[in-house]
């Protein structure tokens, strides 16, 4: 079943640098039912990846694309032998720790997957060719791999041609995009980095830093982004406060939403720990893929 219909976004008014709501065209689809190929002409050979049986979900937002996929590891096997068979450039595969579940444009569903396909056409593109842009949106297809009892590493079979990554190959890329000369950049950058491993102290801190960025908008995006971590972000909160004293309405609204957030937000201890145990469990098995 697919819907297309208006997703509100926040974004960025160039000329006056204030932040803005608009509208984007955006689309879903559930289950598996065939996506048109002349849609996937900029990715020769991706159509057996896209429309592969194990596609639970699809969503577009102005070029921005992610196809997600629930099944068992022979599934996921055949997807990366389709996967290593495109014709691009690169074909980078990242193992990231589970289970992981997205949600609907209207949040009134949650899918959970096992793996996603992400892809960066349209308007999204031209964001990749901003300074530090390629680096948070990859001008090639990715698969991300969510690893847990359902996606077992000693059964994956990793094809020729195919780099393998981790969350520290990303997270080290994400980084670099906080650097940017783009406000737009380093505004999106904060959320991605945050949502790629809210459990990462590192990664807490130099969001936290974009709090003193020059424009306003990236000290928003920095704000809400604090508050993905969650109770990891409690050492924050005597800072956060302190920036309460603000004459810029807006950023007091989103410092004051952080703040509440990150005083209720329960402990994730237990989740903490199986998130690291796993990726452990990855850099040992990039290792041995390496020898």
């Amino acid at each position: 079943m697919r819907r297309a219909f208006p997703v509100l976004l926040s974004t960025l008014l160039i000329v006056s640098c204030i932040p803005s709501l608009v509208w984007s065209m955006g689309e879903e689809t559930f289950g598996n039912q065939p996506l048109n190929a002349l849609n996937y002409k900029d990715w020769p050979g991706i159509m057996p990846v896209i429309n592969h049986e194990s596609r639970v979900y699809h969503v577009w937002v102005n070029g921005n694309e992610y196809a997600y996929y629930h099944g068992e590891i022979d599934a996921l096997n055949d997807v990366l032998q389709k996967f290593a068979a495109t014709n691009q450039k690169q074909h980078e595969v990242v193992l990231r720790p589970g289970p992981a579940s997205t949600k609907s444009f209207r949040q009134t569903k949650t899918i959970p997957f096992h793996w996603d396909l992400h892809l960066v056409g349209g308007i999204a593109r031209t964001m990749a060719k901003k300074d530090q842009g390629e680096k948070i949106w990859n001008p090639y297809p990715m698969l991300s791999i969510y690893v847990d009892e359902t996606i077992p590493l000693e059964k994956l079979k990793i094809p020729a041609g195919v780099t393998l990554l981790e969350l520290a190959d990303l997270e080290k890329r994400f980084s670099g995009g906080l650097a940017s000369t783009d406000i737009t950049v380093r505004g999106w950058d904060a959320g991605q980095l945050a949502n790629l491993n809210p459990y990462s102290t590192s990664n807490r801190n130099a969001i936290a830093k974009l709090l003193d960025d020059n424009e306003v908008w990236v000290r928003l995006n920095a704000a809400g982004a604090l508050a993905v971590f969650g109770k990891k972000a409690t050492p924050l909160l005597p800072d956060l406060r302190a920036r309460l004293n603000t004459d810029d309405a807006a950023l007091k609204k989103r410092l004051t939403e952080t703040i509440k957030i990150i005083e209720a937000a329960p402990d994730k201890s237990k989740y903490e720990k199986q998130h690291q145990e796993t990726l452990k469990q990855i850099s040992q098995f990039l290792k041995a893929q390496k020898k």
